[in-house]
């Protein structure tokens, strides 16, 4: 009864539209229905097998979706009697991948989604590229790796699948298996295949890196077993590597393996500063004591003291220094928590170096946990030793590191604190300053940069006597007289064109939107009083006179700012944008218009004179006028 209903809707097929065809068809090969798909093809044949369907976040042939959904009898039948390209790729998101799978076969598909028939009548019957690539150099094997499927993986090494392939960053099947805690995978790859246990990756990470984070005692054993061994290229080595975790039984699991003295002394002193980080999962401060007393005790039965190569005092860290003796640090014990995780970052800092990421990781997130309890100054300070780090090793930022810097000053305000740190703020302008000048995230920076101005103009009504408010205002008119813009939008606003605007992405931080609203006229005054030019266009001419104009609401907040524009700054109020169109031109608000028509009616000489030339459409381009005289009868 199923298979004639099918059919009844199949005949009547032609009275459908080529998109409602289309979605039979798909849903169809979706749902597994052989019948109706096989009679939808035969009375109406598609131009092309290898159609692509778009589907929820994926972009696919009906081969592909039918390996996705494990409809078999599907595959069979399209390979047997419509011959679609066994090779043809799409876009596919699974259900256990975050990200899309750019580019993948059908055979890829269908091995990730574990289902051998499907693999096995794709290779067979169908002939697939066993070794095809995604975008992203993911092969049908790296798939099998990535579910522990060893049966699937052994057939596509016996039918010429090429182990050598690896993804992106020499990131190799056996790393995938390791992270991904298959142990069967593990041993098939280096027993069977005879991969190198001590392979690396781009980072300079190996196998074991990968087992440790994946968090198996097991897979990290394995290896070990095998060969793997405590070896680093440019990186923080796997013992330590699993200390920095704070996972005490795989660091037991080197015990055995050709480890010197001062290897497993700094490893139990990292474990212990680990204990001690608050962002671990593991925090546990009489744990961090344990094995640091541990790692002291067995200095002095090794006769190794710790070697500093110069002793620092840092502001950050109280000018407090790392214990150098066992006494000195059951002294510390009796001092507060805060002089614990000094310590730890001291440790870490002495073993891992001031350019581990995760050392840096860890102040940062130390000085996020002091914010949130209101000890900004501290916090503050353990920002910029990171920030200062970060310059002096020439390490990039991420877009958001400044951005938090933002976050926190506004807290700061909301919060009632009085005075904010002029040297922070000064620093952080010195960061933006570089990242601008190397055009690095230019649009995100520039807007960090924007609220950035916004918070010192909300603070230097208190903070202005100050000397260093000044150096402030000093590297403000140096961004102001870059004339720096936006680019990813193509409209190039300046930031006095920003300061008009409504709705300007906040990324959702409820600190900046509570304090950073616009337009607002102590951005503006600010921006006005270093230089900013009132009369700058954007990509459609527009002056910030122009957008101000457009506004409909809180008019009085408007009129007040045409005050500042027109009054102190000197904007024209005749300028005229792409469309010919002055600010009053743009308004719609009947106070906005009648104020911008006073305005207007004080006119200089030079302004009537400019309209008078272009209202009459004189050329003047062939004169050999000065470059600013041109630009100034062009916004007329």
């Amino acid at each position: 009864m199923h298979a004639c209903g099918d059919n009844f809707y199949g005949r009547m097929l032609f009275d459908y539209s080529q998109v409602e065809k289309d979605e039979l068809i798909h849903r169809a090969t979706r749902q597994g229905r052989v019948l109706s798909l096989e009679t939808y093809l035969n009375q109406y044949p598609i131009a092309n097998i290898n159609q692509q369907y778009e589907y929820g976040r994926s972009r696919w042939t009906l081969l592909i979706a039918a390996c996705f959904y494990k409809h078999e009898n599907i595959v069979r039948m399209l390979l047997h009697r419509f011959k679609p390209d066994i090779n043809a790729v799409g876009d596919v998101k699974l259900d256990f991948v975050h990200d899309i799978m750019y580019g993948v076969s059908p055979l890829w598909v269908a091995v990730a989604v574990g289902h051998f028939g499907i693999v096995k009548l794709l290779v067979e019957e169908g002939n697939a590229n066993i070794n095809h690539l995604s975008v992203t150099r993911s092969s049908p094997l790296r798939a099998a790796s990535y579910i522990g499927r060893l049966d699937i993986a052994r057939y596509l090494i016996s039918h010429g699948a090429d182990i050598r392939l690896v993804r992106d960053g020499n990131y190799t099947n056996l790393m995938l298996s390791a992270y991904r805690e298959h142990t069967h995978m593990v041993k098939y790859f280096l027993d069977e295949l005879y991969c190198d246990p001590n392979e690396y990756d781009q980072d300079g990470r190996t196998p074991l890196h990968y087992g440790i984070d994946g968090g198996s005692f097991d897979v990290v054993e394995l290896l070990l077993k095998r060969g793997a061994k405590n070896i680093s290229h440019n990186i923080t080595s796997p013992l330590l590597w699993a200390a920095l975790d704070a996972r005490e039984d795989l660091v037991d699991a080197f015990e055995n393996y050709y480890l010197s003295d001062l290897e497993w002394i700094e490893a139990r002193e990292i474990l212990g500063a680990s204990y001690a980080n608050i962002e671990s999962k593991n925090y546990n401060l009489n744990k961090a004591i344990e094995h640091i007393k541990i790692a002291y005790k067995w200095r002095i039965e090794k006769n190794l003291p710790k070697i500093f190569s110069s002793i620092q005092s840092i502001e950050a860290y109280n000018y407090f220094q790392e214990c150098q003796t066992l006494e000195e640090f059951n002294q510390i014990l009796s001092q507060s928590h805060n002089r614990l995780h000094i310590e730890s970052l001291l440790i870490q800092e002495r073993i891992l170096g001031q350019k581990n990421k995760r050392y840096r990781h860890a102040i940062r997130f130390y000085g996020a946990l002091l914010a949130d309890t209101h000890q900004y100054d501290t916090s503050l300070r353990l920002w910029l030793y990171e920030l200062d780090l970060r310059r002096q090793h020439k390490i990039n930022f991420d877009k958001w590191h400044l951005r938090s810097f933002v976050h926190m000053f506004a807290e700061m305000i909301i919060n009632h604190v009085d005075i904010i740190s002029e040297k922070a703020i000064l620093e952080i302008l010195k960061a933006l300053n570089d990242e601008l000048s190397n055009s690095r995230n230019n649009d995100h920076n520039l807007l960090t940069l924007f609220y950035l101005i916004t918070i010192i103009s909300q603070i230097s009504d208190k903070q202005k006597i100050l000397p260093s408010m000044m150096d402030i205002y000093r590297i403000l008119v140096m961004f102001i007289r870059t004339c720096y813009t936006t680019i990813e939008n193509s409209q190039y606003w300046t930031l006095l064109h920003l300061s008009m605007m409504t709705g300007l992405p906040c990324v959702n931080d409820n600190h900046i939107m509570a304090l950073c609203k616009y337009p607002c006229h102590k951005t503006i005054g600010l921006l006005l009083k270093c230089g900013a030019n009132v009369d700058a266009i954007d990509s459609e001419r527009n002056t910030p006179l122009h957008l101000i104009a457009q506004r409909k609401h809180d008019i009085e907040n408007v009129l007040f700012i045409i005050n500042l524009l027109c009054d102190i700054a000197g904007a024209h109020p005749d300028c005229v944008n792409n469309q010919g169109q002055t600010p009053l031109e743009v308004a719609s608000n009947i106070h906005v218009k009648e104020h911008l028509r006073e305005k207007i009616g004080v006119s200089q000489l030079k302004c009537l004179c400019a309209r008078f030339i272009r209202q009459r459409k004189i050329i003047f381009q062939n004169y050999r006028l000065p470059l600013y005289l041109v630009n100034f009868i062009e916004k007329h």
